[in-house]
């Protein structure tokens, strides 16, 4: 659980409490990152762009039973510019990281005052859909707990280990004591 700054519990407490959510797309050819104003904000250095009324980011909530769900993030295409861009970028979006931010702005000067993570994945796949002049571009996202269910392709074998740690001998003797029967001595020899 994380413990919230004293300036944070302040702005909490207040009557009117100004929420903003942040979303920080990686992509190799460069970040896109919106929030859901309608004015720029700065937090870590990135600047989120205003798209107030253009995209939604469907409900992020944790499924029962431990099942693993993403999210999906959408942005009106308003210009066939914003189509083509979508297009031609189909095949950078599988794998870029995304991240989902709630802000909390001060109430009075709108400027962030913290911005804890609610959601981190990776893009998966992207769909234009609508009429023309009414296009939605769609990404789903996987959520990063995904990769806590796939298995680890490494074994406990000495070519493993000198893969990581060229030189160390720990797994050395492994497969010559593979399948080999242990004998403990009785239990009369401890009473002698």
């Amino acid at each position: 659980m994380r413990a919230l700054s004293p300036t944070v519990t302040a702005a909490l407490a207040a009557g009117h409490v100004v929420l903003v959510q942040l979303v920080h797309l990686a992509f190799p050819s460069g970040v896109v990152a919106l929030n859901s104003s309608n004015w720029d904000l700065v937090w870590g250095g990135v600047t989120y762009r205003g798209a107030l009324g253009l995209g939604s980011v469907s409900g992020i909530s944790d499924a029962p039973g431990g099942a693993v769900r993403g999210i999906t993030l959408e942005l009106a295409a308003s210009d066939d510019a914003m189509v083509a861009l979508a297009l031609d970028g189909a095949a950078e979006v599988q794998g870029t990281p995304a991240t989902v931010r709630t802000a909390i702005l001060d109430s009075s000067t709108y400027q962030i005052i913290d911005a804890p993570i609610d959601f981190t994945g990776r893009c998966d796949v992207m769909s234009i859909s609508g009429a023309k002049g009414s296009e939605v571009i769609s990404v789903s996202v996987e959520s990063s707990a995904v990769d806590l269910l796939s298995g680890n392709p490494s074994t406990y074998s000495n070519a493993d280990q000198q893969a990581i740690y060229s030189g160390d001998r720990a797994f050395e003797y492994v497969v010559d004591q593979s399948d080999k029967p242990v004998v403990w001595p009785s239990r009369e020899y401890f009473f002698q």
